[in-house]
């Protein structure tokens, strides 16, 4: 299958070198942060982060369509293949042009209104204890205690388990899709190119 990606043409020279994975985690500005957390802690190990991933499209039109960098005065976008070995590359489709479209988000606003109460119920040092849950960037393992710790949130997560359907239905990509597409490179020696259509 093959990567596009579109890019302002001012930085184009730097994208043929070469780009690295992220070494820093991306915070997602299109879902909200709770269903990133679940969506994380949910992640297979075979399957991309989406806070480290590089989104692409399989199509040039759709990169285009997509691009969202900022561009400068007068400036452009210009859609590129992305040149990587398959071997080093996690890939994931979704079935929605993006996330902020995923039934996840309603499932999980679903169970967060029929609990409010229980929620602002609690007392503030529960809350506090709670809290990490609906702040960005929360980790895997710190997810995964603040479950053992709370039975609230070892309800909402068990509620995701077994409701969600991100990660099953992203597992295969495919090419006449518009759905979102993300990849994150295996290891952060290797590097991936962009290729001018």
């Amino acid at each position: 299958m093959d990567l596009f990606r579109a890019i302002p043409f001012s930085q184009l020279d730097k994208a043929e070198k070469g780009q690295r994975r992220y070494s820093t985690v991306r915070i997602p500005n299109n879902v909200p942060y709770l269903v990133d957390n679940l969506w994380e802690w949910l992640r297979p190990q075979s399957m991309p982060s989406r806070r480290y991933a590089i989104y692409a499209s399989p199509t040039p039109e759709l990169a285009l369509a997509n691009a969202s960098a900022p561009l400068g005065d007068g400036e452009h976008y210009i859609a590129c293949r992305v040149i990587v070995d398959p071997e080093h590359l996690r890939i994931a489709q979704l079935s929605v042009s993006d996330a902020r479209e995923h039934p996840d988000i309603r499932a999980v606003a679903r169970w967060v209104g029929s609990h409010g109460q229980a929620l602002t119920a609690l007392e503030l040092v529960e809350k506090q204890r709670v809290a990490p849950l609906f702040m960005p960037g929360l980790g895997r393992e710190e997810l995964e205690h603040l479950r053992l710790a709370h039975s609230l949130v070892a309800e909402i997560c068990h509620y995701v388990q077994e409701v969600s359907t991100f990660w099953s239905a992203a597992a295969k990509p495919v090419a006449s899709s518009e759905g979102e597409l993300f990849f994150e490179l295996t290891d952060s020696s290797i590097t991936y190119r962009l290729e001018p259509v």
